[in-house]
């Protein structure tokens, strides 16, 4: 199955995990011989292992994957895949159940569940990508550091980034942030009020809008990259006020990821919570649990993030009730 593109392997690994999840999941009779080719490759499952064999290596893979979910999703995928299912219940019953503890609907369920099972079978697939070096991924971020100031209406975000180069010769760094609105409805940033400035580490070039709030710009480092170089960069972005909330969306793999922030004494949030690798579309909405944060008594709140996931969002949300978006 390697010679299958990679959106079409993502597509059928989904695919083949939600047979998996069917009955009692990775604990079900068949799943030895059941298992779909995408799933047997990428946990190792050899042509002359014994079922015992397979169905080990196959729930090693599938714990392995949903270890690796943002807290937040782990319970959920757990009890998809019959992890955990100490009564033998089957699928619809353990979502049921699981529902009914979260005060959730059936519906509601379902979709996460999905979800879920997307998500661990996009891990799946970026760990492939990385162990084949995939092509299509020109870099990665090691390390990444955010320190965001509020101050009124104006915003100062400080950004230290440590790529890790897997070009040969790399020149751009293709980077983009989004910024909120406020309920700005149908008004777009002033790209020219938009402060984003270099201050080590390389050029930042052609900024321009790609969407009504999104910003993309390319940072130059002083010199090519060849693959396994790493390259820090440091600059600084001002705009004005923002919606309650600030996020990492990494298009390629972030080992690490710490932001701070920092509020005005007479302005602090009456909560702070932690957002953990949660669909972008998600990140406003108010109705997922979400670990609350404490800030000091200097104003400062900080989170730290390992690991982060292509397309998902990390990063910190805090009261009052405006909601737009901030991502970096």
């Amino acid at each position: 199955m390697r010679g299958v593109d990679t959106d079409r392997r993502l597509e059928i690994l989904n695919q083949e995990l939600k047979h998996v999840r069917k009955g009692l999941g990775v604990h079900q009779v068949g799943l030895p011989a059941s298992a779909g080719p995408v799933l047997r490759e990428l946990a190792g499952v050899r042509a002359d292992d014994a079922p015992g064999a397979v169905r080990d290596k196959l729930v090693a893979a599938v714990r392995g994957l949903v270890e690796r979910l943002p807290q937040g999703r782990r319970a959920l995928a757990r009890v998809v895949f019959g992890l955990d299912n100490p009564t033998n219940a089957g699928y619809t019953t353990r979502l049921a159940e699981f529902g009914r503890a979260a005060d959730r609907d059936v519906r509601t369920i379902q979709r996460r569940a999905d979800e879920v099972v997307y998500l661990v079978a996009e891990l799946a697939c970026a760990a492939a990508a990385r162990e084949g070096g995939d092509p299509g991924v020109p870099w990665h971020t090691k390390r990444l550091q955010v320190r965001l100031v509020l101050r009124g209406a104006e915003v100062e975000v400080f950004e230290t980034r440590r790529i890790v180069s897997h070009q040969r010769g790399l020149t751009d760094v293709r980077h983009a942030i989004s910024v909120g609105r406020l309920g700005l409805a149908g008004g777009s940033v002033d790209l020219a009020a938009l402060g984003i400035d270099e201050i080590s580490g390389g050029e930042v070039r052609s900024p321009a809008m790609v969407s009504a709030d999104r910003v993309a710009f390319t940072l130059r480092p002083p010199h090519p990259l060849e693959p396994g170089d790493e390259h820090d960069f440091f600059f600084r972005v001002r705009t004005g006020e923002i919606a309650p909330f600030y996020c990492c969306t990494p298009e390629f793999d972030c080992e690490r990821f710490t932001l701070n922030i920092r509020f005005e004494p007479k302005r602090r949030p009456s909560g702070v919570w932690r957002i953990d690798g949660e669909f972008s579309k998600e990140v406003a909405d108010p109705t997922p649990v979400r670990q609350p944060l404490r800030i000091d008594d200097t104003g400062e709140v900080r989170a730290d993030f390992t690991n982060l996931r292509p397309a998902r969002s990390y990063g910190i949300g805090w009261a009052p009730t405006s909601w737009a978006s901030t991502e970096s």
